[in-house]
């Protein structure tokens, strides 16, 4: 299992995300008329790898048609994350094995004029051996 795909089972495996949600998860961009509350993630640039660990950071962005349920759904997505922040192994999923999940940023909130909908983006970071990558 790569980072990326780590992101989106532990997203999809987190009632607390999938009451909101449903199975509105996508890696990427967001496609063109997706309906909301939904998530998008897509890694972002400057990964570090040093002595057999990597990091990874990634965006994940909270959409929904109000700002407060945007809110609501990316403080639902930090809970998941940010309560590995340190803690050692986070745990096994599927053979991956993530050493640490943390916050990296809370962008505020976005309002998406277009589509009208609120977009609450939030960064993570994600370290884990490298040879657990399949």
């Amino acid at each position: 299992m790569k980072p990326y795909q780590m992101i989106g089972w532990t997203l999809l495996q987190a009632s607390a995300v999938t009451n909101i949600v449903s199975t509105r998860v996508y890696h990427g961009l967001r496609p063109e008329g997706t309906a909301v509350p939904s998530i998008n993630y897509y890694g972002l640039g400057g990964g570090v790898r040093a002595n057999g660990i990597e990091i990874q950071s990634f965006s994940i962005n909270c959409r929904a048609s109000t700002a407060g349920a945007a809110r609501n759904l990316a403080r639902s997505v930090l809970d998941l994350f940010t309560g590995t922040s340190g803690t050692g192994i986070y745990g096994t999923q599927n053979g991956f094995d993530i050493a640490r999940a943390s916050l990296r940023n809370d962008n505020g909130l976005v309002p998406e004029t277009t589509d009208n909908v609120y977009n609450a983006p939030i960064d993570i970071a994600v370290a884990y051996a490298i040879s657990t990558i399949s």
